[in-house]
């Protein structure tokens, strides 16, 4: 019996050993040893569509980390994400097939060389077409949506720069490369509102237009400046104002609740006379405009919503208690959408039925229909600390 239970331990050992010399070598033991394949597919959005949010995350403990999500606005189900780069901009496709991203990226994450790019992914994988250079850089600064602009028929990326004064970056999305820099002192942010001509606002209360030849080999430009349409002093401009990129119509938006219709359409800015969001009463009561993107436009039935609170003079960052929406040509307010919670950034989807879509104080995206105010859905917290919305067609 003894010697049986030796035999046994010995051949035992055996099989260890010959195991672990068939693994050192190589060589295959039994079927349950081999490798398998894998596969896996990888899914695909939807082409683009007008209920298509995305929900850009500035990411305030961490920006170098920051991205963008995607969202089925009908229902505020998250579909797909894309990380970005420090304090990024963002934008979509005229016609849906692609995004673009504006990131600034450090070799060691958060050192060692700085790297900027324009970034093109497919709109449906989300894998990345293109990184392409920026040469000069970018501005880096809390993220604006007016810091970079497509051209209406989508060949020119800009993008807002300060190196070491103010200019234009602009990207040719076509061939993939960068075609040179527009110099526009003393101005800032970017309304594209033409092939090869964009717009910016000043810091003296002027609207600059640039135009620019980017099919030499060196770009050529040239601006005209128009002095006096806002009072930068006594009366401010936001630079989220609405604006209306079909029709090459800025309506800016100043602190104290003033609209100056700015016609952008040809070579030099033709500015309107200007109207007021509210009435002698409202403005009795303290209601102004306020939040970071806090107006929208819907192009297609020319209307903007703008969000209100209650408050004085220098609380233009506040967050809106309320969403008000105008008729843009006649300047008549159409629909005041008391909100559930106070928010910060406001958008329109652009289809015929649209809902508002709100970022509110505590992270989360709001939708209401816009014909009866009612709120359709509310999401989780999306991301740390979301910024800004961005539809299809703006």
């Amino acid at each position: 019996m003894q010697v049986g239970r030796a035999g046994t331990i010995a051949m035992g050992l055996l099989l260890c050993a010959a195991s672990l010399a068939g693994a050192q070598t190589g060589e295959t033991q039994s079927p349950s040893s081999q490798q398998l394949a894998e596969s896996h597919t990888i899914a695909k959005l939807s082409p683009t569509n007008p209920r298509r949010l995305f929900v850009t995350d500035v990411n305030f403990p961490s920006a170098q980390a920051s991205r963008t999500y995607i969202l089925d606005g009908s229902t505020g189900k998250v579909e797909g994400m894309l990380n970005q780069g420090y304090w990024p901009n963002f934008s979509v496709a005229p016609d849906g097939s692609e995004l673009y991203a504006v990131d600034s990226y450090w070799e060691k994450h958060t050192r060692g060389k700085r790297s900027d790019y324009l970034v093109v992914r497919d709109a449906r994988t989300l894998e990345v077409k293109a990184d392409v250079p920026l040469p000069e850089g970018r501005l880096l600064v809390v993220s604006k949506k007016y810091d970079f602009d497509v051209t209406p028929d989508g060949r020119y990326g800009l993008t807002y720069n300060l190196a070491p004064s103010t200019e234009v970056t602009v990207t040719d999305l076509k061939e993939r490369k960068p075609a040179g820099s527009v110099s526009i002192a003393g101005c800032g942010l970017v309304y594209a509102q033409g092939p090869n001509r964009f717009s910016s606002l000043c810091s003296d209360g002027a609207v600059l237009t640039a135009s620019f030849d980017a099919s030499g080999t060196n770009l050529t430009s040239s601006t005209k400046k128009v002095d006096g349409v806002f009072d930068a002093g006594n009366d401010p401009a936001f630079e989220h104002s609405a604006w209306d990129k079909k029709d090459g119509k800025l309506y800016l938006l100043t602190y104290r609740g003033n609209v100056i219709p700015v016609d952008l359409t040809g070579e030099q800015a033709v500015p309107a006379k200007k109207w007021s969001l509210t009435t002698s009463e409202e403005r009795k009561q303290g209601w102004l405009p306020g939040g970071w993107q806090l107006s929208h436009f819907h192009t297609g039935k020319k209307i903007f919503a703008v969000l209100m609170h209650q408050g004085r003079f220098w609380t233009q960052k506040a967050a809106g208690k309320e969403a008000w929406i105008f008729d843009a040509q006649t300047g008549k307010r159409t629909n005041r959408i008391r909100l559930q919670e106070a928010a910060t950034s406001v958008a329109l989807s652009p289809d015929e039925d649209p809902l508002l879509y709100v970022i509110t104080e505590s992270s989360r995206i709001d939708a209401y229909r816009l014909a009866t105010g009612k709120r359709v859905y509310r999401t989780d917290p999306i991301g740390v600390s979301p910024l800004l919305l961005t539809v299809w067609g703006e």
